[in-house]
């Protein structure tokens, strides 16, 4: 009888182990996918601001680079409104466009008055993708712009020309 009741203690400490470690693995598997989707959302979080506050920063940015007198306007590049940003090297003007085309904000920089025979759109560089991008005046020295980022977030800033010559 004695020997019965260690078999029966034995199966009881085995099944109580077996028990024990299903709770700890289903308890770390729980772990794990908490983790995993925690991670998933902060992932998608750090790319919707990636790509709002980049676009928000490059304009900003390309802005402040270009910000000398009378050297930032709006103008139209095949019917398309764009940011004008000019400079001179060696007693040229150039001028760099930002502006909205084909799902992108591209950048082009180019001679003032050079006509590449209506392929000026797609001659800039991609910067990032956008749903939408558009600029206007709200006076002499400020500029509106709106986007659209690819995932769908609104962000109108508006950008403040300081070196704007009025006399």
């Amino acid at each position: 009888m004695n020997n019965r009741n260690q078999e029966k203690h034995f199966i009881v400490d085995i099944l109580f182990v077996l028990a024990l470690f299903g709770v700890f693995a289903v308890s770390a598997l729980a772990l794990v996918t908490i983790g995993a989707d925690v991670y998933q959302h902060t992932v998608e979080d750090m790319g919707v601001n990636y790509e709002s506050r980049t676009a928000v920063s490059y304009i900003l940015e390309k802005v402040r680079q270009n910000d000398t007198t009378d050297s930032i306007s709006l103008a139209t590049l095949e019917d398309t409104p764009a940011l004008c940003m000019l400079s001179r090297i060696e007693d040229e003007t150039y001028c760099t466009y930002l502006y909205f085309y084909d799902g992108h904000l591209k950048e082009l920089f180019m001679r003032e008055g050079t006509s590449l025979g209506g392929q000026v759109l797609p001659a800039g560089t991609d910067i990032m993708e956008l749903k939408d991008l558009t600029f206007s005046y709200v006076s002499n020295d400020l500029i509106r712009a709106s986007l659209q980022t690819a995932s769908g977030e609104f962000h109108t800033f508006y950008i403040h020309i300081h070196c704007n010559a009025t006399e």
